[in-house]
């Protein structure tokens, strides 16, 4: 249901966080965006939301109860998500190349079973521009998986561009870091193992070479060349670094 504007949707649909951001990353076609590739958040749920928009474009908000357990599982107890987004365009009506950047907030209260918390916050930064669309994020997770396991902190970021030309060709410039346990600091027992369990880092870098087809209607069409390289830090099993080159297509109707 719409509203000028204002939209209030029931049912399995887009969670306020990881669509949004694919509008303007452009690249899921390459793979997904930090909080999802990472697995903390996905793109769509069943639930209820309202989004409304901010008068004289200064900015949006997004509000939902989800069942929390993403479009491809069923609920599997009565504990529901509450998942806001708030973006605000501080330069909506200055000129045009500063009414591009908007700053963030996103944060997810829910819980695995009673009194046993998942939670996400996110602080970021976005540009778009004609030539340059940019973005950082700052993540911050709780899990507690049962009531008798400790809470597992865990914090990271993505940083990000896409520099485009006038004729087609752009760049993918992409950094995500992961600390996904910041809570405890206890020596690792396994000497090849050096430093503390909270020194564990998953480290990933994107880069590529995209050519953007000119548009025919509503057709839209890339060809993506690029790197993908996934480091892993003080991991216990170790895990082997993975690098990956691959060419990506994209046709949107």
């Amino acid at each position: 249901m719409q509203s000028n504007g204002d939209t209030l949707e029931l049912g399995i649909q887009q969670t306020p966080w990881v669509d949004f951001e694919e509008n303007v990353y452009r690249y899921r076609f390459q793979g997904t965006v930090f909080v999802e590739r990472e697995g903390y958040l996905s793109s769509s749920d069943a639930g209820a939301s309202f989004h409304y928009n901010l008068p004289s474009n200064y900015g949006e908000v997004h509000v939902g109860i989800y069942n929390g357990e993403t479009y491809n599982k069923v609920e599997v107890n009565n504990e529901k998500a509450f998942q806001f987004r708030g973006s605000v365009r501080p330069f909506a009506t200055r000129a045009p190349v500063l009414r591009g950047l908007r700053a963030h907030l996103f944060y997810d209260a829910d819980n695995y079973v009673k009194n046993a918390e998942r939670k996400r916050a996110i602080g970021s930064i976005t540009f778009e521009h004609q030539y340059l669309n940019a973005g950082f994020d700052y993540l911050g997770t709780k899990d507690q998986t049962s009531v008798t396991k400790p809470d597992v902190g865990g914090r990271g970021y993505s940083i990000w561009a896409t520099p485009r030309s006038p004729t087609g060709w752009e760049a993918l410039v992409r950094y995500d870091h992961l600390t996904p346990n910041t809570s405890t600091s206890l020596i690792s027992p396994i000497p090849e193992i050096p430093g503390t369990l909270n020194s564990q880092k998953r480290k990933r870098a994107i880069m590529g070479v995209a050519y953007w087809f000119p548009h025919q209607g509503t057709v839209s069409a890339a060809l993506l060349l690029d790197y993908d390289s996934t480091r892993f830090e003080h991991f216990v099993p170790s895990q082997p670094n993975q690098t990956r080159i691959a060419l990506h297509g994209l046709v949107s109707f």
